[in-house]
């Protein structure tokens, strides 16, 4: 809300003066005691309406109530002195409780030049607020005065600006005349109203004939180019450019050249002339014509070209066969250094490398290095750096990716360590694998030898039956051995080749497992191994019947060999889908990183020899879970045993019918080892 001053005008510049109160009675008050016309009373209900107020307006001073519900008159104070235009804007706060001293205080350090009182002493107040206006109307007056000096000085200044315009125009003139290039003025509208002395010398043409144009000597292709691109330069009184062609009098001939006006503009901006040249650059286009037919040229290069300049090594250009490679655009790689793309070399380094080529110690060199790409990767590459010295000294640098033949040459030096790693697996493999064939064919000799040699007290005596049948069954269990063992290298054989089949049948995958327990007891026995079978519920599933035995088999074995004397738990559950066979004993462990190698051909976790074995147990194991699109694992640590975890799929997949369909045409020797009694893995020997 805003009083107006008395009807008769004041003497002097009206103060402006705020109050802030939420109560009408106080703004009331405030307005009685200060009615005059020395003062325009402006009055704010809210510290929000407040600072609306110091947006619009100057004040001399402010009163402002300390209590107010949504914004103090601390707050209304601090964010006054936070806006540069009203810090300086002096604050007088209202308020009922001047004992409390740190109220009192805290004001001051918002801002505050005084307080006032309440009740209010009508004295006082009109006293305190005289000070302020008073200095109010003062700086007013400054600031007046100021101006009409500023006045006094823009206009001599302006005096003196002509007098220097006409000596520059002058000298302009003059100077116009000594340069090598067409030099013409223009007004406002586009006639030309100065040509220079080079214009006639060139177009051999007079003012007259010029008609107040330059358009007239421009070859006929670039003029409604020219004609249109000058008539919006004027329009929208910018710069303008373009490149023509020029008749040149002496011998009809055209050449380029460059065309640029710039307007001349008044302290208010009005264009008062044009100003503009004509610049030969026929040799310049040439040379142009000249670089891009060879631009194009390395364009066309699949390999990365960069030329740059040896002193502040800014790149000059680049070819697309450099962004391909860097992935950066050609504006980017240009605004770039080498160093930003070389992963191997900073700055300096990359300078230190190529100090030879700068000193001519050496006409190029030959680099192999790595560019950093914008992904960012680091790509191999051969760069070939050359000095060219051809008026100025530019470095051409050609580089090429060699990743492919870094691939190749990865993959050559892994395929021969492969074959190396192979040639000795191979080598310990048929070491171990006679060992472990020699052992039960020397053990099925002896046997055969003792059944052959009569007994020495009575050579002409035949052996009994109860005397020949441990002897035939310790030879029936070296048999059992070699068989296996011949069996495994079989399988192996069946499985690189991509010939393990599969013959579906729903099996209860318990039964199975309870089977082979039975069949496996005295192996458990002999290596004093306690086990504990949790396979009392049927789990059916589509799987190879003899294949899921081999695996549990397998499985066992592994567990006796190196959990043998401690219990050995073997749980079957259902879960969803899925058929688990968990087989866990309380062995030597395996160490983590060997967890996976352990299911490769001829691996074990200990040496072979230490435990005997070919290695392919577990190898064999995961080929047939894989086969029947499952899953095997093991969670071990050193020390604690091993606990392998088999996950089968209970249906078929697709991929199983069909081979089980192949596998039922294409392998007819797997019946015969169906039906031919011998195990299709070694008990103690996996």
């Amino acid at each position: 809300m805003v009083s107006s001053s008395p009807e008769s005008a004041p003497t002097a510049i009206p103060a402006k003066i705020l109050v802030v109160d939420d109560f009408p009675e106080n703004r009331m008050a405030l307005r009685a005691i200060l009615s005059s016309p020395d003062y325009h009373i402006v009055e704010a209900s809210s510290g929000a309406e407040a600072l609306l107020r110091l947006l619009e307006e100057d004040f001399a001073v402010l009163l402002i109530d300390v209590v107010m519900p949504d914004m103090s008159g601390f707050e209304l104070a601090a964010a006054i002195k936070e806006r540069e235009k009203t810090a300086a804007v002096p604050i007088l706060f209202l308020t009922g409780q001047a004992t409390d001293v740190d109220l009192v205080y805290k004001g001051y350090r918002v801002g505050a030049v005084d307080y006032l009182i309440k009740p209010l002493v009508p004295e006082m107040v009109r006293a305190k607020v005289a000070v302020f206006a008073q200095l109010f109307r003062e700086k007013k007056r400054n600031e007046q005065q100021t101006e009409l000096l500023l006045e006094a000085e823009r206009n001599e200044n302006e005096f003196r600006l002509i007098k220097l315009q006409l000596a520059s125009e002058r000298r302009y003139r003059t100077l116009a005349q000594a340069v090598p290039h067409i030099v013409w003025t223009a007004r406002p509208d586009g006639a030309v109203d100065y040509f220079n002395q080079r214009w006639f010398e060139y177009t051999g043409r007079s003012v007259e004939q010029a008609a107040g144009s330059w358009l007239g000597i421009l070859h006929a292709d670039d003029l409604a180019r020219c004609r249109t691109d000058w008539e919006n330069a004027m329009r929208s009184g910018e710069m303008f450019q373009t490149e023509c062609r020029l008749r040149r009098s002496s011998d009809g001939a055209f050449r380029w050249h460059l065309c640029r006006a710039v307007p001349e503009r008044s302290p208010t901006g009005q264009i008062l002339s044009w100003v503009g040249t004509f610049t030969d650059i026929e040799d310049q286009k040439r040379a142009q014509a000249i670089q891009a037919e060879f631009k194009g040229t390395l364009d066309a290069e699949p390999d990365a070209v960069i030329i740059f300049e040896p002193r502040k090594w800014r790149i000059l250009y680049v070819n697309h066969g450099a962004s391909v490679l860097l992935g950066y655009s050609r504006d980017e790689l240009l605004r770039m250094g080498p160093a930003d793309f070389m992963a191997e070399h900073d700055g300096i380094g990359f300078q230190e490398v190529l100090a030879p080529l700068v000193e001519g110690s050496q006409p190029h060199i030959l680099l192999e290095t790595k560019f950093r790409r914008r992904d960012p990767l680091a790509v191999p590459i051969d760069v070939s750096v050359q000095l060219i010295r051809i008026g100025v000294d530019r470095i051409v640098s050609i580089a090429r990716d060699i990743t492919e033949r870094k691939r190749t040459q990865l993959e050559r030096e892994l395929l021969y360590r492969e074959a190396v790693d192979a040639i000795r697996a191979r080598d310990e493999f048929l070491s171990v694998a006679s060992h472990e064939l020699r052992t039960p064919l020397s053990a099925l000799q002896l046997q055969i030898q003792m059944l052959l040699q009569p007994p020495r007290r009575s050579p002409q005596a035949i052996l009994s039956r109860e005397q020949m049948k441990p002897k035939l069954e310790m030879a029936y269990k070296q048999i059992q051995r070699l068989t296996g063992l011949i069996e495994e290298l079989m399988d192996v054989s069946r499985i690189t080749a991509g010939r393990l089949r599969l013959e579906l049948e729903e099996i209860d995958l318990s039964a199975v497992v309870r089977d082979v327990v039975g069949r496996l007891g005295e192996e458990a026995s002999r290596t004093q191994s306690h086990l504990e079978v949790s396979a009392v519920t049927p789990v059916v599933g589509m799987w190879d019947r003899i294949r899921v035995d081999q695996v549990v088999t397998n499985l066992l074995t592994n567990a006796f060999k190196f959990g043998g004397g401690k219990p050995i738990e073997i749980t079957v559950e259902e879960k969803g889908p899925i058929g688990r066979l968990v087989v866990a004993d309380h062995g030597i462990g395996i160490a983590p990183q060997d967890v996976e190698r352990i299911f490769h051909r001829y691996e074990q976790a200990i040496s072979a020899r230490a435990v005997g074995g070919l290695g392919l147990g577990l190898y064999i194991a995961r080929q047939i879970v894989e086969a029947h699109s499952g899953t095997i694992r093991v969670d071990s640590q050193p020390g604690a045993g091993s606990t392998f975890i088999v996950d089968l799929p209970k249906k078929a997949t697709s991929s199983e019918g069909a081979a089980c369909t192949e596998g039922r045409r294409s392998d007819p020797d797997l019946k015969l080892r169906r039906t031919s009694g011998v195990p299709l893995a070694v008990g103690d020997k996996v």
